[in-house]
């Protein structure tokens, strides 16, 4: 497994980094020659509250953060609220919000659109799926598989299909009740990733997006944010739902089942940090200076195959330089060992570091923001 330390000199005052990215004042969009990134940080002269909205499954996160980084900058007070990552996203570009909290990188048409917007990741993340069918306690599913549930091809549990991964499982034949998302949601882009990894004919029809549009189902049950998808997955015997990994412990409480999936190499895994970090670091030396980098469904024997990167979206040109000044240090702030990448604050919501091969490269768009 790669290392995940990250130097405490990121967060605080003034340091020279050799990058593998734009340098000071290159957009995300720009090219990938080697420079070096002064990155500035430190506590604002004046009072700074950075507004943030998006992901519910980042959400938790930086809840944790708050108090941490105000203890360490006074001067600089995070505020997040939940809303879905297309609200994170769109609330950044608007300028309604400082950040957006967001599990999906920006879509090329966005990004062509939006030159003066950063993806910059601050954590790894992953998605879970869970059942609530009383009487079975361990059950396997892969990507083709849920996406013929989602499509409605395969309307009960003890499906042949289901059947065939689950071998000497007596499984019941209770509908199946496919929960999806409702809002713009970051774990919808991270879901239908999977399924059009998995599946051509959800490729070339829902395909991908934080909302797509999904199959006509009558079964289907919508939810609003992760906590709805666990209540209302809990409501509806039958249930399948995606779940982003941050209401794990929630979705346990509720007593849903939690799937292990199929990977790109045939093994059925549970999303743990020895699973996902194999997961980015099969993709982290494709990584670009942009930082919009799917990891879903990657190689590797133990890669879990729903793993993301949990991005702040942040823009380039800031209102004042006390500003800027307290944006770039939260975000170095955040992906520093020190800081708020301690195990302490990861492990609640089942996050882990990023890996260290990309840290030039956030820090490089990071020290963009000015």
């Amino acid at each position: 497994m790669g290392m995940r330390m990250i130097g405490g000199a990121a967060i605080a005052g003034t340091f020279v980094l050799a990058a593998c990215g734009g340098g000071t004042g290159t957009s995300s969009s720009g090219g990938s020659s080697s420079s070096a990134v002064t990155l500035q940080t430190g506590n604002p002269t004046t009072a700074q509250t950075l507004n943030e909205d998006g992901s519910s499954l980042l959400y938790p996160f930086l809840q944790l953060l708050e108090t941490p980084l105000n203890t360490a900058y006074p001067n600089i007070t995070l505020s997040p609220a939940p809303g879905g990552s297309g609200k994170g996203i769109t609330d950044t570009i608007s300028g309604a919000k400082d950040l957006g909290g967001s599990d999906a990188y920006l879509s090329a048409g966005q990004a062509q659109q939006n030159t003066d917007i950063e993806n910059i990741p601050i954590a790894v993340s992953a998605q879970d799926i869970y059942v609530n069918l009383p009487g079975v306690t361990s059950l396997k599913l892969s990507g083709d598989v849920l996406a013929k549930i989602y499509m409605g091809q395969i309307t009960s549990w003890n499906d042949q299909a289901i059947q065939s991964l689950n071998s000497g499982a007596t499984l019941p034949n209770t509908p199946i009740v496919p929960v999806r998302r409702q809002d713009n949601s970051g774990d919808t882009f991270l879901f239908s990733s999977f399924l059009s990894a998995t599946n051509s004919s959800w490729s070339n029809g829902p395909s991908i997006g934080t909302t797509i549009s999904w199959p006509a189902l009558s079964t289907e049950v919508p939810a609003t944010g992760n906590p709805g998808m666990v209540t209302k997955c809990k409501a509806n015997p039958g249930c399948v739902a995606y779940v982003g990994i941050s209401a794990q412990n929630t979705a346990n409480s509720a007593g849903l089942t939690l799937v292990q999936l199929q990977n790109q190499s045939g093994n059925f895994l549970n999303a743990n940090p020895t699973t996902m970090e194999a997961a980015v670091d099969a993709a982290a030396g494709s990584v670009p200076d942009n930082l919009r980098q799917s990891l879903i469904y990657q190689s590797g024997a133990n890669a879990y195959p729903i793993v993301n990167f949990e991005y702040i979206m942040v823009k380039t040109d800031q209102s004042s330089s006390d500003k800027a000044l307290a944006i770039r240090t939260f975000l170095a702030w955040a992906i520093s060992a020190s800081g708020g990448s301690q195990s302490t604050y990861l492990d609640k919501e089942h996050f882990i570091a990023l890996p260290a091969s990309i840290v030039s490269k956030v820090t490089a768009a990071i020290a963009n923001i000015t």
